[in-house]
């Protein structure tokens, strides 16, 4: 009737008739629609309440009190120009979308990646209500391309709900669950097709947010709508917590989306650059896949590279550019064979032979912490294992894990250990000292709950994690007992800083460096740096660069005894 009312000039005339009065086409009170439809009043109040299917769902709106009009979402199916099967499947269901990934680019989520394969096929096969799929993960990491490829794999049409209103502009939450409904209405008459909701928190947000201004829709009616989802439904977000823990109870599945670790880059670097047209050789491929990014980054690099004629050196720019503006700027990994040589770092057990036992051992979850002087090796050292031991290094610190917001902090840990868990790579936190400190000491709760968080993680770790820092006192006690290894890293003897002497300058050591106490392998990588930037070569004027780095050292003393030789 509403429709007949916003389409038909003569039925708008009629209807207005029963309101007395000059209105906005297509806009009916309660009542002249009770009259029209021979319905009692009581029932068309019931129908259009709040939250009953036709306001629910945004095929209604209110104009007024009790003033109601179809929405411009319905409305646009109702005006189409052409009744072609074809033009309307197009308009009601949307175009098919091409991936530019394929199956095997999952194949780091095979597990999950093939159980949601399975639910869905089944969930279609026997029109099975109800079949809720969440995607979660950070954004760039596949999740609408997953979408895209599981339909294209099963044969089925993925529907995208909402994704611009009927002036290809930005939809509102009502357009979006107005949309959602409709082509779940569709899905119930047809074979073969997935609906895709993407961005799924802007249609929950607020839903389970408590009662006041924060709500923004009826709970019970949001939970009702996963509930009897007629086609296998697939929930796209970046912040799974903001669905709220009802909507999260029911799904059927949740996938989790990390991103990639170096093995799966080079792959999917390999095969968007053959898809893109664009020559790389393995080495090229390789230095790509060093840089830590996302799917969507690394694809949209290699695009701009094909665009602009360029090689690997495009798609690297390309890739760091839009890391700087994101606020996570990445480097290439190095081999970390050249920034640790054993010989030249001193500890309190041999460094060769802790290496081979750590190779030899069955057990990946290996637990260390390395304490001692700033720059005697630590974190070289940690990085130098992971390469032994032909593992990817996920490595952060204090910086990456502090937040200012209460419970942050023990996010951003939780995040630390899936991340390296998902890349079974080595974890190096750096700088532990920083938010590992003994508890008995906390002033504040967070203080307390960071440390509970660290050591329920610890406890339940399956890949390498190493602590490193240069006040082992300030520890937990309890987070030190969790720790396998301890390791105490000294300053260099007098033979080993003659022999770094050697290696950084090409020069045999005057005798003036034995008077330097406290040297590391720190402290002669800096002044090598600074050395060739100002062009000295001369061993005593080195020798006085390397006084002047201990001079800023606490404790020690670099007082000059006779002549420098």
């Amino acid at each position: 009737m509403l429709a007949r009312a916003s389409t038909l000039e003569p039925f708008d005339l009629l209807a207005q008739t029963y309101i007395n009065q000059k209105y906005e086409d297509g806009v009916l009170n309660h009542q002249t629609i009770a009259l029209l439809t021979g319905d009692g009043l009581s029932v068309i109040n019931s129908v259009l309440r709040p939250g009953k299917t036709l306001k629910g769902f945004a095929i209604l709106e209110d104009r007024n009190r009790n003033y109601v009009q179809l929405s411009e979402a319905a409305l646009g199916f109702v005006v189409l120009p052409t009744t072609k099967r074809g033009d309307l499947s197009e308009k009601l269901i949307g175009k098919a979308r091409k991936s530019l990934l394929q199956w095997g680019d999952f194949d780091h989520l095979a597990a999950d990646r093939d159980a949601v394969e399975k639910l869905v096929k089944a969930g279609l096969a026997r029109k099975e209500k109800g079949i809720n799929i969440l995607l979660y993960g950070e954004p760039g990491t596949g999740k609408t391309e997953f979408s895209a490829v599981l339909a294209e794999r099963l044969g089925a049409k993925a529907t995208y709900v909402g994704e611009t209103d009927d002036q290809n502009g930005e939809p509102n939450r009502l357009e979006r669950i107005a949309s959602f409904a409709l082509k779940q209405s569709i899905a119930a008459r047809s074979a073969n097709l997935i609906t895709v909701v993407d961005e799924a928190d802007d249609v929950f947000l607020g839903v389970d947010a408590g009662s006041g201004r924060d709500r923004t829709g009826s709970k019970v009616f949001m939970n009702r709508l996963v509930e009897e989802c007629a086609a296998p439904t697939i929930w796209i977000t970046n912040h799974p917590d903001r669905l709220g823990p009802a909507v999260m109870r029911r799904m059927s599945y949740a996938m989790r989306f990390p991103k990639p670790g170096l093995v799966r880059r080079a792959v999917i670097a390999s095969r968007v650059a053959g898809r893109q047209r664009l020559k790389l050789d393995a080495k090229d491929v390789q230095r790509i896949a060093q840089l830590d990014v996302t799917p969507a980054i690394l694809s949209s690099a290699l695009r701009t590279a094909r665009l602009v004629d360029g090689g690997v050196d495009a798609v690297v720019a390309t890739i760091r550019s839009i890391q700087t503006v994101l606020g996570t700027p990445t480097s290439p990994m190095t081999s970390t064979s050249r920034s640790f040589d054993a010989s030249l770092s001193k500890a309190d057990i041999d460094l060769d032979h802790l290496t081979v036992r750590v190779l030899a051992a069955q057990d990946r979850g290996l637990t260390f912490c390395f304490h001692g002087l700033p720059g005697t090796g630590k974190s070289a050292f940690a990085r130098h294992l992971a390469e032994r031991l032909d593992i990817e290094v996920v490595e952060k610190r204090a910086s990456d894990l502090l937040s200012m917001f209460v419970g942050g902090t023990e996010k951003m840990i939780a995040h630390a250990f899936e991340e390296a868990a998902d890349r079974h790579a080595m974890l190096i936190l750096d700088e532990a000292d920083s938010f590992l400190r003994a508890r008995s000491n906390a002033e504040r709760s967070w203080e307390v709950t960071q440390v509970n968080e660290m050591l329920t993680r610890m406890e339940n770790a399956r890949n390498p994690v190493v602590c490193t820092t240069n006040l082992l006192d300030s520890l937990d006690p309890a987070m030190l007992r969790r720790f396998l290894f301890k390791v105490e890293f000294h300053a260099m003897t007098s033979a080993q800083a003659r022999a770094a002497f050697l290696l950084y300058f090409r020069n045999e050591a005057p005798k003036a460096l034995d008077d330097l106490e406290m040297l590391t392998p720190g402290d002669f990588a800096l002044v090598a740096r600074k050395a060739l930037i100002m062009g000295y070569d001369e061993p005593l004027k080195l020798i006085e660069l390397l006084r002047d780095e201990l001079s800023l050292k606490p404790g020690v003393v670099t007082t000059r005894i006779g002549f420098l030789n």
